[in-house]
């Protein structure tokens, strides 16, 4: 029987979720759209604090390139997280154009983010957790 890679990676996810630390930012969403609101209010303050409490630290971030090599670049949140909060946009904007539950703590969003004068369709993977939703997943592609 060959190995299914995403079967053998959700409890490594579910661990990690559970072993993370609460940051005192962390936003009590009580949904993945309240999360996505957070987002969007941290990106708006350039709070990198706010950020930090909604994307897992290892969790991955990958943008898609037209024409370019590599076609896709995935990073740690950890990594990208801080240039994200030192860039804020007041005018920041997002709303969900789709959600999908795998479970009752596991979502799917497709989401539209207008951040920076740039309009990005992402694709977003959110667990709840006792200390709220937390992204674990982003891919991006600039429109």
């Amino acid at each position: 029987m060959p190995l299914d890679p995403v079967r053998l990676a959700l409890p490594f996810i579910a661990a990690s979720l559970a072993a993370a630390p609460a940051a005192a930012a962390t936003p009590d969403a009580p949904s993945p759209e309240a999360a996505l609101d957070a987002y969007v209010a941290g990106l708006r303050a350039g709070n990198v604090e706010v950020l930090q409490a909604l994307f897992l630290p290892d969790g991955q971030f990958c943008t898609l390139a037209e024409d370019e090599t590599p076609p896709v670049d995935c990073r740690r949140f950890a990594e990208v997280l801080g240039s994200w909060a030192a860039r804020p946009d007041p005018e920041a904007t997002g709303r969900v154009l789709d959600r999908r539950d795998a479970t009752p703590s596991m979502s799917a969003i497709t989401y539209e983010l207008n951040f920076g004068g740039d309009r990005y369709v992402d694709q977003l993977l959110l667990y709840r957790t006792g200390a709220g939703w937390r992204v674990v997943a982003k891919t991006t592609a600039v429109r």
